[in-house]
């Protein structure tokens, strides 16, 4: 994730329109909560004091507050009557003393081409900023409706609408404020209100609750939803910015550091970060530009939610990229924060327990040697190959020696080399979140589950059964080959020229919401020559050449795997595929000469510095890939290559 990618929030702190996608990414994950009891232990039983002063200032008749209509005909005679009371309980509050920070209800449009007004509370302070109200300076928005308009009626359609409907200004929230871990919402009506919140697992609202009967939990509610208190708002306070004039002009983020058992300040070299999810439920990865401290050195921080890697079998990111030390082409961490059982470090923690279905996830801060750019911003041909070159290298040290298997190369997992970067680092891995370390056993061979990747870039084995077949042949090294031909594939077809793209046609079959059409697409690829009038007259012929030869031998990899395991319908001979995966030395060499060829009619020069090619995988002939690998490395090589163990994963992201 390089600085060239899109933060999701512009310059003047107001977020773009969210993908077309955000609307149905959010219906997937939407839960009710069966009583009113997590709403009430949210907001507990303090503020006696506020409530008192809150209930002076306002009437009751008829135990009903008198400023708000008991039978409006429209969502506006209920708004002026909630301005006037929701500004009553944040003024009695009595705790906005602090400099730069404030709290006040306002009315304001969730949508600009529509004339429904809504709710919000408007916020100065270390985390928002911008003059006018938008999702860059608001700790909360409420939409109006009237009592006719809503129920709790089973199946819940109106909770569901509603949700969606905050759920598009929720996601626009997330992204204007990166460091947000949640957002909460209410629906308010004349006489009743629904909570709902929205976290990295998606949605849960509650029941309608009649503030009028309980006006004390609506008086707690509204001083949660406006509080001064970063943290209670769903603010995560280790990223703090200085505000100037309602601008962000400066940036720190803390963290506690685990390897050196101690918090860490980062300033920011940029206030918004490089890269931000626009979706709601998901990974919600932010990446930010950061300076070392004391060395002033640019960093890459990512924070992300990742599900717990126990429950599916695997150790975390930062164990992978602890295995990566020291291996050119392969991202190098530097430190790593988890924050597993801490206060609002996993979502179960501001998560209901009542029957809520909740796959819990954990935040996870990653401090990263930064790179260059994404590598389809690529500026020639020798670049890109020479890039593609180091990374297919680094994965055969990653696998070879630290047996680790990456499995998920895309475009989006590889950047360039920083400029005049070294030979074995001007292409470089990034993201270790599918990450496994290969299984030695001879009863591995086969699996069923979701595809791990992207699915543009997803071997044609990976897709091909995936959720059907019991007998579908573990995700292996050579499907991460196969994925960098994709990647050389798709780049050479997407880009007329740098900085010119053209339509990909396949994109959409690659792509197609069933990994069997998407296997069965891959398949036609490779069952005639490429057709090499797709490719704009940019390419050279080094390039064209290193195409057809690395589409040469993933056919041939293909080929050879379908006689193994034939329809996938029924168990297969496994000596076959061991068989093969002792050729990984020939596999590498085989793919990396390919780049070797390209590099030097691209650039004679380069030739005069070859490089130590892969080691094989027998002991006696093996060759070292680098000065600095670790004797431990060496004693676990070993002499087959065995498929991965199986693995079930309910839910893939990508």
């Amino acid at each position: 994730m390089s600085g060239a990618a899109d933060s999701g929030a512009s310059k003047d702190g107001e977020a773009r329109k969210p993908p077309t996608d955000i609307l149905f990414n959010i219906r997937q994950k939407i839960a009710r909560v069966p009583t009113h009891g997590w709403m009430k232990s949210l907001y507990g039983t303090g503020h006696k004091r506020t409530i008192k002063k809150v209930k002076a200032a306002l009437k009751m008749e008829a135990n009903r507050l008198v400023d708000i209509p008991s039978s409006p005909t429209s969502q506006s005679e209920i708004i002026s009557g909630l301005v006037k009371v929701i500004g009553v309980i944040l003024q009695k509050h009595g705790r906005q003393s602090l400099p730069g920070v404030s709290r006040s209800v306002v009315e304001m449009k969730l949508d600009p081409n529509s004339d429904t007004l809504s709710i919000a509370i408007q916020a100065t302070g270390p985390s928002f900023e911008g003059a006018s109200v938008g999702p860059s300076n608001i700790a909360t928005v409420f939409i109006i409706k009237l009592d006719a308009e809503t129920d709790d009626d089973k199946p819940y359609p109106e909770a569901h609408l509603e949700t969606e409907e905050l759920g598009i200004y929720a996601s626009q929230i997330f992204q204007s404020q990166p460091n947000r871990r949640f957002v909460r919402t209410l629906v308010i009506t004349e006489s009743r209100f629904r909570l709902i919140q929205f976290d990295r697992e998606g949605a849960i609202f509650s029941p309608l609750f009649n503030y009028h009967e309980d006006f004390d939990t609506f008086i707690r509610a509204i001083l949660s939803l406006g509080s001064t208190d970063e943290e209670e708002v769903g603010l995560d306070t280790s990223v703090q910015w200085e505000v100037v004039e309602g601008r962000k002009v400066s940036g720190t983020i803390t963290m506690f550091d685990e390897k050196s058992k101690t918090f860490k300040t980062y300033p920011m070299a940029d206030v918004y970060p490089t890269f931000n999810r626009p979706e709601v439920y998901g990974r919600g990865t932010v990446c930010w530009d950061v300076k070392d401290p004391v060395t002033g050195k640019l960093l890459l921080i990512k924070d992300a939610w990742i599900y717990d890697s126990a429950d599916l079998g695997r150790k975390e990111e930062h164990y992978y990229l602890a295995q990566a030390a020291g291996i050119a082409g392969v991202i190098q961490m530097v430190g790593y924060e988890d924050r597993k059982g801490e206060p609002f470090g996993e979502i179960r923690s501001f998560r209901p327990a009542e029957n809520v279905t909740l796959r819990n996830r954990i935040f996870r801060r990653l401090v990263l040697e930064k790179y260059g750019k994404d590598i389809d911003e690529f500026q020639s041909q020798l670049e890109l190959v020479c890039a593609l070159h180091d990374a297919v290298e680094a994965h055969g040290k990653l696998y070879q020696y630290r047996n680790i298997l990456h499995r998920d190369i895309s475009c989006a997992n590889i950047l360039l080399g920083q400029p005049g970067a070294p030979l074995g680092s001007r292409g470089v891995l990034i993201d270790m979140d599918h990450a496994i370390e290969v299984q030695y056993q001879d009863s591995a061979g086969a699996e069923f589950g979701g595809a791990v990747g992207s699915p543009l870039f997803q071997a044609y084995f990976v897709l091909k059964g995936s959720g059907l077949y019991q007998y579908r042949p573990t995700h292996d090294y050579l499907d991460d080959l196969e994925a960098f031909f994709y990647v050389l594939y798709v780049l050479m077809h997407h880009i007329a020229r740098p900085q010119e793209r053209q339509k990909v046609s396949f994109q959409d079959d690659w792509c197609h919401n069933d990994p069997e059409l998407s296997a069965t697409a891959k398949r036609e690829l490779f069952k005639a020559p490429i057709n090499m009038d797709a490719i704009s007259e940019f390419w050279g012929q080094p390039c064209r050449d290193a195409l057809v030869e690395f589409h040469k031998f993933v056919k041939e990899i293909i080929l050879e795997k379908e006689e193994m395991v034939g329809d996938m319908d029924k168990e297969w001979d496994l000596e076959p595929m061991f068989a093969l995966h002792s050729q990984v030395y020939d596999h590498y060499a085989r793919v990396l000469d390919i780049f070797k060829k390209a590099i030097k009619e691209l650039s004679p020069e380069s030739a005069s510095s070859p490089r130590p090619p892969l080691a094989p995988t027998t002991r006696t002939n093996k060759r070292d890939l680098c000065d600095n690998v670790r004797e431990e490395d060496k004693l676990d090589m070993k002499v087959k290559r065995t498929c991965l163990a199986s693995m079930w994963e309910e839910s893939i992201e990508i």
